[in-house]
C-alpha cells in the first residue's frame, strides 16, 4: 500500500477517530485518488457492471476501473464471466466499446487470435508458418483470457482484482439477510443507463446515503420532510452502511399509488425502502416495487463513470400493458439521477476547496455519510471499521 503523507493521516485520523469531515484535498488529489484505489478497490470486492448490461450469450461490454481493463461478458450457457481486456498475443484491447461477439468467438482486432466466450483460446491466423497444426493443445490451454474473480449478486456483478479477498458469499451475507425480503428471485431488469459524473466517487456515494436532500432536490417524488424525518441509520458490517426510512418518503409521495406488483416477502408494507453502499463503490435501494442499483467506476479525482440500472418485480411487471408504465418509471428514475448528476457536480467545484473540510455536518442527519466517511478514513490508515 502507498504510504500517505503524514498531513493526510493526521487527517484521516481525526476523522475516523473524532468524526470530522474529510478535508477537501480528499476530493481532489491524484495521490489520495491512487492511494484509495489500492486500499479499497483492488483488495475486495468491487461490483463492475450489471448483469442486465449483458443479457445475451456473446454480449460485450469494455469497462475500466482501477486502471484496469476488463470485458463483461455471457457465455453459451449464460453464465457471466469477466476476463481482463487483453489479447494473449501482443495484449491489444479485445473490445473498446459493447458489442457482439463475432460468430461466438471473441476476435482480437489486431492479429484477428480469437477466444470462445469462455476465455478458451480458440485460432490464431498462421500461428506457426512451419506448422500447420500449431498450437499443441498444450500450448492452446496456456492461451486462454486471463479470468478475474467474479460473482453476480442481485443482478450485480462483482469482481476482486487482487485475487485474494475472502469468498464473496461471507462478504454480502450480512446484506443478504438484511434484505432476504426483497426477494431477489423476483426481479426483472428494467433498464440500464451510463452517466460520466463530474464529480469525485465519494460525493456521489455520500450523496446517495442523504435523505435530507430528497425534498429539496427531488420534490417530485412528493411526502415532503415526512419520511425522511423517520430514517435510521444502519451499520451492516465493516464493509456495508445504510439508512432505512420504515414509510419510505412518506404519505402522499409517489409510493401511494402503486403500479407494480410488489416484492412477496413485504407482507402489508407499501413504502418501506432502503438503502445502502456496499464499500466501496455499489450503491443499492431497494423499495416495495423495485430495485436500483449505481455502479461507480472511478476514473479520475473529478470524474466517475456510472451505470444506474433499475428492476421492477415478478413476471406480472413485464406484461404489455404496463408497458407505458414501465417507460414512464425509467423516465422518473433517470430525471432523478440527472438532478443529482447535476448536484454532485456542483458540489466537486465547493467541497473540494481547501475550505471544504470546514463544513459543519448536521448531527441529525448526516451520520451515516459520517460513517461512510469514517469506513473510508479507516481503509486508507490501513484498518477495519469497527462499530462504535
Amino acid at each position: 500500500m502507498r504510504q500517505l503523507p503524514l498531513q493526510l493521516r493526521s487527517e484521516l485520523k481525526r476523522c475516523r477517530d473524532e468524526g470530522r469531515p474529510l478535508p477537501g484535498f480528499a476530493y481532489r488529489d491524484p495521490g489520495i485518488f491512487e492511494a484509495e484505489l489500492d486500499a479499497l478497490f483492488r483488495p475486495g470486492w468491487i461490483s463492475v457492471a450489471c448483469a442486465q448490461n449483458v443479457p445475451n450469450p456473446g454480449d460485450l461490454l469494455p469497462v475500466r476501473i482501477a486502471g484496469q481493463a476488463l470485458l463483461v461478458t455471457r457465455d453459451r450457457d449464460g453464465e457471466v464471466r469477466v476476463f481482463y481486456n487483453l489479447c494473449r498475443h501482443r495484449g491489444a484491447l479485445l473490445a473498446s466499446e459493447p458489442c457482439r461477439a463475432q460468430a461466438g468467438r471473441i476476435v482480437c482486432p489486431y492479429h484477428g487470435w480469437s477466444f470462445g466466450l469462455d476465455g478458451r483460446f480458440e485460432s490464431a491466423p498462421h500461428f506457426d508458418r512451419s506448422d500447420p497444426d500449431a498450437p499443441s493443445q498444450a500450448l492452446r490451454e496456456d492461451l486462454g483470457l486471463i479470468p478475474l474473480r467474479s460473482a453476480v449478486w442481485r443482478d450485480v456483478v462483482f469482481v476482486n482484482l487482487s485475487g485474494d479477498a475472502p469468498d464473496f458469499e461471507g462478504f454480502i451475507r450480512p446484506l443478504e439477510q438484511r434484505i432476504a425480503r426483497w426477494t431477489a428471485s423476483e426481479l426483472r431488469p428494467l433498464a440500464s443507463d451510463e452517466y460520466r459524473i463530474e464529480a469525485n466517487w465519494k460525493l456521489a456515494a455520500e450523496n446517495f446515503l442523504d435523505a435530507y436532500h430528497l425534498p429539496v432536490v427531488h420534490p417530485e417524488l412528493g411526502g415532503g420532510f415526512s419520511g425522511a424525518l423517520l430514517l435510521e441509520d444502519l451499520e451492516i458490517s465493516d464493509d456495508i452502511v445504510g439508512v432505512a426510512m420504515p414509510q419510505g418518503y412518506g404519505p402522499g409521495s409517489v409510493q401511494d399509488e402503486p403500479v407494480f406488483p410488489r416484492f412477496s416477502g413485504l407482507g402489508e408494507e407499501r413504502r418501506h425502502l432502503e438503502a445502502f453502499v456496499i464499500l466501496p463503490n455499489t450503491l443499492l435501494i431497494v423499495e416495495p416495487d423495485n430495485q436500483q442499483v449505481i455502479v461507480l467506476r472511478p476514473q479520475s479525482p473529478e470524474c466517475t463513470e456510472e451505470t444506474f440500472a433499475n428492476y421492477v418485480v415478478s413476471d406480472a411487471s413485464q406484461r404489455e400493458e404496463l408497458a407505458a408504465e414501465r417507460a414512464e418509471y425509467h423516465r422518473s428514475a433517470l430525471l432523478v439521477n440527472d438532478q443529482d448528476a447535476a448536484l454532485l457536480a456542483g458540489l466537486q467545484q465547493a467541497r473540494s476547496m481547501d475550505v471544504g473540510g470546514q463544513i459543519r455536518p448536521s448531527p441529525s442527519w448526516d451520520q451515516t455519510h459520517l460513517r461512510f466517511q469514517r469506513a473510508w478514513a479507516t481503509r486508507m490508515l490501513g484498518g477495519r471499521l469497527r462499530a462504535t
